[in-house]
């Protein structure tokens, strides 16, 4: 009898002393992002037996209504990708959690990563998430075309009057048909948010930013467009797809994230010619701003294991991981080690990307479902309905206070 209960114990002692923690991370799905996530949660494995990994990755159009409800029914993940725009959002709805401080201290965060990269995760003295998925907006240009058009290839647009200077003269019209569009865009609300940032906008009304305001540097941003287009005509809406014409070496250049290095390298069109370049600067207020968005990782309300979970979000956003996904993708590395390496600063490509982020402001939008989406409605109305600036910008900010009410008036 004491032989058998020897033996049990035993095989109690070596179940418990082999048990593993195990850590669900739920993300969005991106055929990319699951393959490298996978990839280092079996490097992580390898390195930490004791805890076991399980990755679930979940369409983007599903994640938030379907993450809400999981930790609401108390089976949601233990850590989750979330927008790093929602923190304070989740924060109030107490959906997350903060980071252990022997794990990470708000000293460390500041000191290793560049500012505007965790400036929206540090609430009330704690940290809330670690970036992933850094995005700023940069300047796409054809050097090909740039020579064609007679414009030195390695001097791209320095303000905002030679972008339209350089977009007339890459612009294309045969038979009374645009066949070439000198500087293509289609009103996406991070690039609006740069040019209004460059012109002087400040979009919030109050200290407290609860509510934004109607300024003129959003006026001058959306007549700016306009013109470009009825007045310069280096682009019409029934041109097509930006990204589409860009890739067919039918547009001379075009505004977007420094993550479509990567997604401009791989396609379809072997024969497409890019470089990078910075933001032009405003003409009058000199100012060069490129709106900075990411996503956050975040350990979620009900993660038992809280230091397991910081120590994996930790080797998933380590100096490793973003070299490899600024190097193979453009997507911007957060930390100052990464960012400051000369390899990447001197790059033809990445460089003006990496440097974008020496002039970079996070968006301010804050809520998962984005307000600031709501300046390409006033894009459409002006561009495509014809409805008076002054209107279409007032009733923009109409809707994204009516928002910003009701998403967080409540906790006021």
């Amino acid at each position: 009898m004491k032989k058998f209960l020897s033996v049990t114990l035993l095989v109690i002692l070596c179940v418990v002393g082999f048990s593993k923690t195990t850590i669900v991370h739920w993300m969005h799905h991106s055929p990319a992002r699951l393959e490298f996530v996978k990839s280092m949660s079996e490097q992580f494995m390898k390195e930490n037996p004791d805890i076991e990994i399980v990755i679930q990755s979940i369409p983007e159009s599903e994640y938030k209504t379907k993450l809400l409800a999981a930790v609401a029914a108390g089976s949601g993940p233990d850590v989750a990708q979330v927008p790093g725009e929602a923190m304070l959002e989740l924060y109030y709805y107490q959906v997350i959690q903060p980071f252990p401080k022997e794990v990470m201290s708000i000293e460390k965060l500041q000191k290793d990563y560049i500012e505007p990269t965790v400036r929206n995760l540090i609430i009330d003295g704690e940290i809330y998430g670690l970036p992933t998925d850094v995005q700023t907006i940069v300047l796409f240009y054809n050097p090909v075309l740039f020579e064609q058009a007679g414009l030195d290839p390695n001097r791209p647009p320095e303000d905002w009057n030679e972008l339209i200077e350089y977009a007339k003269k890459l612009t294309v019209w045969k038979d009374g048909k645009m066949i070439q569009s000198g500087w293509a865009f289609e009103g996406y609300e991070r690039e609006l948010e740069t040019m209004m940032s460059c012109a002087g906008a400040t979009f919030w009304e109050d200290e407290n930013r609860t509510r934004i305001k109607v300024e003129p540097a959003m006026i001058e941003t959306y007549e700016f467009y306009k013109k470009a287009i009825e007045e310069h005509k280096v682009y019409t809406p029934e041109f097509g797809s930006r990204w589409t014409g860009f890739r067919q070496i039918k547009e001379g250049m075009v505004f977007g994230h420094g993550a479509m290095v990567g997604s401009f390298q791989v396609g379809s069109h072997p024969d497409l010619v890019f470089r990078t370049a910075p933001v032009p600067k405003h003409p009058v207020t000199g100012k060069r701003v490129t709106v900075l968005t990411s996503w956050s990782l975040s350990i979620m309300d009900g993660c038992r294991d809280p230091e397991a979970a910081a120590k994996w979000l930790l080797y998933i956003t380590s100096e490793e991981a973003q070299r490899k996904w600024l190097e193979e993708t453009g997507e911007l590395p957060s930390l100052k080690v990464v960012a400051e390496d000369p390899k990447y600063k001197n790059d033809p490509l990445l460089g003006a990307v990496v440097d974008s982020l020496n002039y970079a402001e996070p968006t301010f939008s804050k809520g998962w479902a984005n307000p600031a989406s709501m300046l390409r409605d006033g894009y459409n109305d002006i561009i495509k309905k014809g409805v008076p600036i002054e209107e279409a910008a007032a009733r923009v900010v109409k809707e994204i206070n009516k928002y910003l009410e009701e998403t967080f008036g409540q906790f006021k």
